[in-house]
């Protein structure tokens, strides 16, 4: 697997606080990597802190949400040969010096998406939202019954993918605007791409935007069940055509 062909790509809204750092210990662990930041129209100097620190930057003219951050990141990646992409948030709450072991089972062999997982390990160090938490864990148990295999955390951001993988996001016409997760883990499953988890360790959010809005609020659940049976439908008109 060609380090020139491997991309992180970081969504971002008001994260100027942190994403210089974040980017810097991206590329101390994938040091040839293509960094693309999205920024989400941000107010403050996210996009300059994020050159700075060595990425390219997209910079969106309105704030649209993160799933169309990450689909534009995606297909940025795509439409330059990436090979294998690792997505993380801007806030500092993934821990970059995980990536290698994200990127394992893609260059094994073993797996199309890896996922990372904060409750596998009790890798969450940080107390979890009692919200986003109950979300998880519901959304856990449907994407487990979905797919046929055990999810702890759906809601992770913290992933890696390969070719396949970026090919079908990147072309999602439904992509979730808002919130791409379990929702994307299902379609994935139904594109027969083979998918593991990971433990890896989150820290808190440190920055002042916020990205996630949506995963917050109470109206994550029935936003979720929307996308899952949105994702359900494309996948049942792909294997159709």
């Amino acid at each position: 697997m060609p380090a020139d062909c491997t991309f992180a790509v970081i969504p971002a809204f008001n994260e100027d606080r942190c994403v210089g750092d974040v980017i810097r210990r991206v590329r101390q662990f994938l040091p040839s990597a293509h960094i693309v930041l999205v920024d989400d129209a941000s107010t403050d100097s996210t996009a300059q802190t994020a050159r700075s620190a060595g990425a390219s930057v997209i910079r969106l003219p309105v704030n649209s949400g993160y799933g169309v951050a990450l689909q534009t990141g995606l297909i940025w990646a795509y439409r330059n040969g990436a090979q294998t992409v690792v997505t993380l948030d801007a806030d500092g709450q993934h821990e970059p010096a995980e990536i290698p072991a994200l990127l394992h089972p893609l260059s094994a062999g073993e797996a199309d998406l890896s996922l990372g997982s904060r409750y596998l390990n009790h890798g969450a160090r940080y107390h979890v939202p009692f919200l986003r938490l109950l979300g998880s864990r519901l959304f856990a148990r449907i994407a487990s019954r979905l797919i046929g295999q055990p999810v702890t955390d759906p809601t992770t951001g913290f992933q890696a993918m390969n070719r396949k993988v970026l090919d079908l996001y990147a072309n999602l016409r439904e992509f979730p605007e808002q919130t791409p997760d379990a929702d994307l883990i299902v379609y994935a499953n139904l594109r027969r791409c083979r998918i593991v988890e990971v433990p890896v360790i989150m820290h808190a959010d440190q920055g002042e935007g916020s990205m996630h809005g949506a995963i917050k609020s109470a109206a994550y659940v029935p936003k979720m069940l929307i996308s899952i049976l949105s994702v359900l439908a494309a996948g049942a008109r792909k294997q159709a055509a």
